[in-house]
Parts: structure tokens; C-alpha cells; sequence
């Protein structure tokens, strides 16, 4: 299974939370970016294909802050990988 998989059919804040730890299943390594102000792909540096998908599951956590973020992260538990 590839990481874009994980990127199928999220339309809510469970299902965001569902797909980063598909990605993280994956191999693939997400951080919080201050100066994007949301959920990167560490690929993004090079390949900007999911930025997209990462848009749409930082806006579905309302994930917009270090704060948000953290708040998202105790919520869903998105560091658990």
C-alpha cells in the first residue's frame, strides 16, 4: 500500500485523524510547519503532490497553530507512530 491510499474518502476530522496515521503506517514522517501553518508531508521539500491532501486534513482537525496542533495531537493522538 502506497501513502496516497491513506488520502481516499476523508471528509471529516476522524477520518483526518485516521489517514496521518496511515501516512505515519507508511514510513512517512508528517510535521507541524510554523510558516505553513499546518500539517506537512516531510516529501513536500521535494515533491509537492500531497500538499493538496495535507491542506484539506490540517483544515479538517483545524489544525492552524502550534496550539491547534497540539491540541489535534492530544485529541486524536497523532504522534502515536
Amino acid at each position: 500500500m502506497s501513502y496516497l491510499d491513506c488520502f481516499k474518502n476523508i471528509t471529516d476530522a476522524e477520518q483526518a485523524a485516521e489517514a496521518i496515521h496511515c501516512i505515519q503506517k507508511c514510513g512517512e514522517t508528517i510535521l507541524y510547519d510554523d510558516k505553513e501553518k499546518r500539517l506537512i508531508l516531510w516529501r513536500e521539500i521535494y515533491d509537492k503532490s500531497p500538499e493538496e491532501h495535507m491542506i484539506k486534513i490540517s483544515k479538517l482537525l483545524e489544525i492552524n497553530s502550534r496550539e491547534s496542533y497540539e491540541a489535534a495531537d492530544k485529541r486524536y493522538n497523532l504522534t502515536m507512530y
